[in-house]
């Protein structure tokens, strides 16, 4: 997520949120715009893996001890 690869992104948050964002920002000296970006990345992690979750609950499971065994 290099500068040469930046947007502007606009949205409407709570004004609670949003204060304690700057708080929080500015107790830990991080910016806020990175902040939110590892926020947003963090969901999107979230959710791709709960889908690849959800599509591979269901295969059969081999237990660790299964496989030292196979590779003995």
């Amino acid at each position: 997520m290099g500068k040469d690869n930046s947007s502007n992104l606009s949205t409407i948050i709570d004004s609670d949120v949003k204060n304690a964002l700057i708080n929080f920002c500015k107790q830990k000296g991080l910016k806020m715009r990175h902040v939110i970006e590892a926020a947003i990345i963090e969901k999107l992690e979230d959710e791709i893996d709960l889908q690849a979750y959800k599509s591979r609950k269901e295969e059969e499971t081999i237990s660790f001890e299964e496989i030292l065994k196979k590779i003995k």
